[in-house]
């Protein structure tokens, strides 16, 4: 999209030229004020139209221009790899994108006018502000893949334009509200009491617990085995002694197979969240999520556990060389870190 900058007071025109692949520009002889500026915004909606006829021709003629699906195609092939969490997270940016950034337009369309007039729309949206930035930060690996590969020319974003995150407090759940969660958890099926219990006990992601197969279960030596989908790794923890009688009454039950029997982790979150609701919790803002806060929350807080054990029980990634490199935790000391963790639900 053609769009103009300010040059020793003189207002330009500048758009990317698809067939040479550099950018460009011309005076608009125009001194920049007010009412030449809007003069100049005409004249740079007139010089598009004609930038988006000469393309129209060049691809009508079989002319390769990139367009911006097929960059898009190209983004999602390099990153395929990526949590399927963070791919829908692309296609859900990629639509809202598409609603301003036609796919079937060249990428040359992209520049930084463009993407700001965007970024500052996304504003209007009926949406937290942490949703919105959603898309910000998606835009950005987006743009950044699009200047790796010189699909579009490099630009900057303003940094009053660009999205910011919404720092929220972390939210655990209170002592009194473990309470009335395991209280109420009497009278309810077994699978509900076991995946209640092993997200208090284990402080998992959910993708982890649903990753864990009964042949993954060490009674004997109390450990778990499970594959992390967001860390792409497998990983063997200890787990708590209150979870023997519910994991071998589980392995009893079906034998083989997985652990849990949610298809997906928006299931799993759904049962957690009826059952909240059924308890009048559900306003407190709790999720699946918030066992695995409430968790590392007790461990450091409450029983002054090992921050590099809790790191490991819990599957966060070290960020200090010495833990992640020299630093290996046996089962054992885990073991005997995890029992601090004394809680009788």
């Amino acid at each position: 999209m053609a769009s103009l900058i300010i040059r020793n007071n003189v207002i330009y025109l500048t758009w990317y030229d698809p067939f040479q692949k550099k950018q460009k520009r011309k005076t608009t002889k125009l001194t920049n004020s007010k009412e030449n500026y809007e003069a100049a915004l005409k004249k740079a909606k007139e010089f598009q139209k004609k930038l988006d006829v000469k393309y129209e021709t060049s691809i009508q003629k079989g002319y390769s221009i990139i367009t911006i699906a097929a960059a898009f195609d190209h983004f999602k092939k390099i990153n395929e790899n990526k949590h399927s969490k963070t791919l829908a997270d692309y296609e859900r940016f990629y639509k809202k994108f598409s609603e301003i950034f036609t796919p079937e337009k060249p990428t040359s369309i992209i520049n930084k006018g463009a993407v700001e007039d965007w970024l500052l729309s996304l504003r209007k949206l009926k949406l937290s502000q942490n949703s919105i930035h959603g898309y910000g930060k998606q835009c950005s690996h987006f743009l950044n893949f699009l200047f790796e590969y010189n699909y579009v020319p490099m630009f900057k974003i303003n940094r009053e334009v660009k999205t910011k995150p919404e720092i929220k407090p972390i939210i655990h759940i209170t002592e009194m509200d473990l309470k009335i969660i395991f209280d109420n958890l009497g009278n309810k099926n077994e699978h509900l009491k076991l995946l209640i219990r092993l997200l208090f006990y284990t402080g998992l992601r959910s993708s982890d617990l649903l990753s864990i197969n009964i042949d993954d279960i060490d009674l004997e030596n109390r450990l778990i085995t499970y594959y992390s989908p967001k860390r792409k790794i497998y990983r063997t923890i200890p787990f708590h002694d209150n979870l023997f009688q519910a994991l071998s009454q589980r392995g009893d039950e079906v034998k083989t197979g997985k652990l849990l029997n949610y298809n997906s982790v928006e299931n799993l979150g759904k049962a957690v969240t009826r059952f909240f609701k059924k308890i009048n919790l559900s306003k407190k803002g709790y999720t699946a999520r918030t066992f695995r806060k409430t968790f590392v929350t007790l461990c450091r807080n409450k029983f002054n556990m090992d921050a590099t054990i809790v790191k490991e029980l819990v599957g966060h990634e070290h960020t200090n060389t010495t833990d992640r490199y020299y630093n290996s935790i046996s089962y054992e000391v885990m073991k005997r870190e995890l029992q601090k963790f004394k809680y009788d639900y």
